[in-house]
């Protein structure tokens, strides 16, 4: 009778365990979920604000030389920073500035997504469509689909969305990101270009919100027909981090291309290491 009950509560322990048991995923959504308190925050912005005001008091008294120097001072940053992120004057003449799409990567064997070209062999606008299947485990898996369609020669607009799912015991749980952003091709080489990217990524599921979304990636076109990508797109929900980076090398036959390599997944509290393999094509 004892050696029953002994194998009950054990057999009841395990079950208790088994259902209790949390996942990756639910853990990173959990930790989505909740917000930090920011009263103290609050509280010394409010002291610092008076404190501001007194300042601004005194500095309403700066000389006129002060404030000329402090907008010229204004006007070089923001002029810097437009030939960084945009163009600099050295590139106005250069064979960069006129680079077209390309019609799919490795055309021609010295050529990438972009080409130097004066005729009218090019492309107005592109899709490029991918699809990767990401495994950590047998347990953890998912789909990752990104659309990105380019036109004005240095813009594309890139759509994707994420799918994760997880098995625990008898449970099942899943994880959605959907992104949308608007990227600047800034270097637009026939063999190496690089992009960032501004615009919004939305958290499904259960959490249900949104976050202000960046990106940035680069494209090695090594030799045909094998080229290295690499793309990072990252948000915040609630304080909590949540990004996708990957690290793919592609194998490109005409407008297709396979995929394979790593992506690292970041939802709150949770990381995810995962292997990643693919398709994609360009129309």
């Amino acid at each position: 009778m004892q050696r029953k009950l002994l194998v009950l509560a054990a057999f009841l322990a395990i079950n208790i365990n088994t259902f209790s048991q949390e996942g990756k995923l639910e853990k990173g959504k959990e930790s989505l979920k909740s917000t930090s308190s920011l009263s103290s925050s609050g509280s010394s912005s409010t002291s610092k604000s008076s404190s501001t005001s007194k300042k601004s008091k005194k500095g309403s008294n700066k000389s006129f030389f002060g404030s000329f120097f402090g907008e010229i001072f204004i006007k070089l940053f923001a002029y810097t920073a437009y030939g960084i992120a945009i163009e600099s004057p050295f590139e106005t003449d250069g064979r960069m500035h006129d680079a077209e799409i390309a019609h799919y990567p490795y055309e021609k064997s010295y050529q990438g997504n972009f080409i130097y070209t004066d005729s009218i062999n090019y492309n107005i606008t592109r899709f490029d469509i991918t699809n990767n299947f990401v495994i950590e485990n047998s347990n953890l898996y998912g789909n990752n689909f990104d659309v990105d369609f380019r036109f004005l020669k240095r813009f594309s607009l890139d759509v994707s969305y994420l799918y994760l799912k997880e098995n625990i015991a008898i449970k099942k749980d899943n994880f959605s990101l959907y992104s949308a952003l608007l990227k600047y091709h800034r270097i637009r080489t026939q063999k190496f270009d690089t992009w960032f990217a501004l615009g919004i990524m939305h958290v499904g599921n259960d959490v249900n919100k949104s976050g202000f979304g960046l990106g940035l990636g680069a494209n090695w076109f090594i030799k045909k027909p094998v080229s290295l990508h690499f793309s990072h797109k990252w948000t915040s929900i609630n304080n909590s981090e949540v990004n996708n980076t990957k690290m793919l090398l592609k194998y490109h036959l005409k407008n297709y291309h396979i995929s394979s390599g790593y992506e690292h997944f970041k939802i709150g509290v949770t990381k995810i290491d995962a292997f990643s393999i693919g398709v994609g094509v360009s129309l």
